[in-house]
Formats: structure tokens, sequence, C-alpha cells
């Protein structure tokens, strides 16, 4: 298949996500250290109609969301490695910059838990990274959010 395909393809994507989404695409920064595993995230979110923006660091996160200002990042995606890091502490910062923004934790064991939803999550999932996974839980804290607004 030839450019003029996939581009018209992307267009025609874009504009059945904005009549699909009630006012913007849902933000979301997906934080992982993985390359091949934001990739394949981020190709699948941009399917679902969300604004993807990619960081594969804690200071990265933060400097893109900072560049973005007023525009709010609605859910950020982060490995556990770099959500737990103790230096960073990149759940304490998103929350203290923006207490409306849900944080999707990919956890490596079942036991982790507890600390991940200590430290600020709202969510968690674990490894290996299922796409489809994490965009329902990523529809669901979307959701939750709009529920709980119109209580």
């Amino acid at each position: 298949m030839n450019r003029s395909f996939y581009l018209t393809l992307h267009l025609l994507l874009d504009i059945v996500c904005r009549h699909t989404m009630a006012l913007d695409k849902p933000r979301v920064m997906i934080v992982l250290e993985d390359n091949d595993a934001i990739t394949n995230l981020a190709g699948l979110l941009w399917l679902k109609c969300y604004e993807v923006y990619k960081a594969s660091t804690a200071e990265e996160c933060l400097s893109k969301i900072s560049e973005l200002g007023n525009r709010k990042i609605h859910v950020v995606i982060i490995s556990q490695q770099i959500a737990l890091d103790g230096r960073a502490m990149l759940i304490v910062n998103l929350k203290r910059t923006n207490g409306e923004t849900k944080i999707l934790v990919v956890a490596d064991e079942d036991t982790d838990k507890t600390k991940i939803l200590d430290y600020g999550a709202d969510e968690f999932t674990l490894k290996p990274i299922s796409p489809e996974n994490v965009a329902d839980k990523l529809f669901m804290l979307l959701t939750r959010e709009v529920v709980s607004d119109n209580r």
C-alpha cells in the first residue's frame, strides 16, 4: 500500500475520533523503559482516539507535562521501576501538580499492589503488558472520573 493510502486512513481516523469524543481527546502520557512497549501501546491508544505523549524517565515525563501548560494530562501510565524510584517520586509529583490526573502503574508482581496504591496510584496492571488490558483500564479510569463528577 502506498503512502497516500496511509495518509487518507490517518485523516479518516482523526475525523472519526474528533466526532466520537465529546470535547477533546483524552490525553495520556506513557512512561516506560521499553521503547517497543511504548510504541505498541501508543499505537493502540491512538487508534482508540487518545492523544498520546511518550517519555522514558520520570524527569522527561514531568518536563513534557510542564511544557503542555494548561493542557491537562488525564492519565499517566508508568512502569513500577519509574513510579517507585525514590529520587524522582513521580507519583507524588504528578499528584502535587494536578490531583485530578489518574495514574496507572504497570507492576512486576501482584505483591507490589499495596505499595503502588499507597504511593498514590489509582490503578495497576501486571506485566507482561497487554495493550488491550491497559486500554480497558484506561477507559475505566476515565469513566470513573466522569461518573464521580456527576454525583
